[in-house]
């Protein structure tokens, strides 16, 4: 049991690293792909993208833990007998440590969640305390113009009496549209499981990606209040909201979305020039979908044969692993 459990978490992190690596270099070369999509679909295919090489990793080792597919989907080879065969790591102190690292990785992922979960409960607690529900949204007792959504399943609207007294009532409806388009996309909640997807990277490699991440969900919920009050409106209740609004030190992108928090200046230009971006037709996506799911069907080979390769290695006389 130790050998195979050691042998599945090893292989899952030094493939999900890998991965993680090698998509944060091709990044570039899809960025302005992405970017010249509606950002509805641009935010969506980028998550997936991000999220990519963890899911992979997953999915395609516990693929590779079922001897049945073996005759499917890896070249045939033999070793001491030609039978189905998982790749596992003979020596109980090599699996062993591999186990070991699997569980740390997953205890810091879980730490991370509950750190996030607690600072939400504890924000919303606050909040809650200064804030009347009003239909759509809570109204904060607050003079200080504040809009933001927070929570992860179930967000919650959080508008202050302060910009609401500041703005009109359509600059009011176009904020709120756009807020409540994060409610539904609960983005919240993807952010974090992108985060959590590209925590194994270093923040240097993993910034970038998710920086143009948090930047097409702004674009996305701002094309949503757009298809309703227009593009040069949304940008002009955008630029007017930027000029009032401050967040509290106390807030976190990690646990909500606030209106004009993020690269206002690259939104209005997305709003302005919104005739240039392209959304995705079903085929495309289904076209997208097969291939994402022929790479998977793709890697399972030459991770056995590779993961056999560096357990072989690894298990040599010269490497001592206690």
């Amino acid at each position: 049991m130790i050998n195979t459990l050691g042998s599945f978490s090893a292989i899952v992190i030094v493939l999900w690293l890998l991965l993680s690596v090698l998509f944060a270099i091709l990044y570039p070369l899809i960025k302005g792909f992405l970017f010249a999509l509606h950002p509805r679909f641009g935010s969506a295919l980028l998550l997936a993208y991000w999220m990519g090489p963890f899911i992979l990793s997953v999915l395609s080792t516990s693929f590779l833990f079922v001897p049945e597919l073996e005759r499917v989907l890896v070249d045939a080879h033999c070793h001491e007998a030609c039978a189905n065969h998982v790749p596992l790591i003979d020596s109980v102190g090599l699996a062993s440590f591999g186990l070991a690292v699997g569980g740390l990785v997953l205890l810091f992922l879980a730490v991370r969640c509950v750190q996030t979960l607690l600072q939400s409960r504890q924000l919303k607690t606050q909040f809650r305390a200064f804030a009347r529900h009003c239909g759509a949204y809570h109204l904060l007792a607050a003079p200080t113009p504040l809009v933001f959504t927070l929570g992860w399943w179930r967000p919650k609207i959080y508008l202050s009496e302060g910009l609401s007294a500041a703005c009109s009532d359509e600059d009011l409806s176009i904020i709120l549209l756009h807020e409540q388009a994060h409610q539904e996309r609960r983005d919240n909640l993807r952010l974090l499981l992108a985060r959590l997807s590209s925590a194994i990277l270093s923040n240097s490699l993993a910034k970038h990606i998710m920086s143009d991440l948090q930047l097409l969900t702004e674009q996305a919920c701002d094309f949503r209040a757009a298809e309703r009050f227009g593009h040069v409106a949304v940008a002009q209740t955008l630029l007017k909201v930027k000029r009032l609004m401050s967040l509290p030190s106390a807030t976190s992108v990690e646990v909500c979305t606030a209106f004009a928090e993020r690269d206002v200046e690259m939104r209005i230009k997305a709003l302005l020039k919104a005739q240039c971006r392209v959304a995705l037709r079903p085929w495309q996506v289904a076209a997208l979908a097969s291939a994402m799911l022929m790479s998977l069907t793709l890697l399972i080979s030459p991770l056995h044969h590779g993961s056999e390769w560096v357990i072989t290695l690894l298990s040599s006389d010269n490497v001592h692993i206690h």
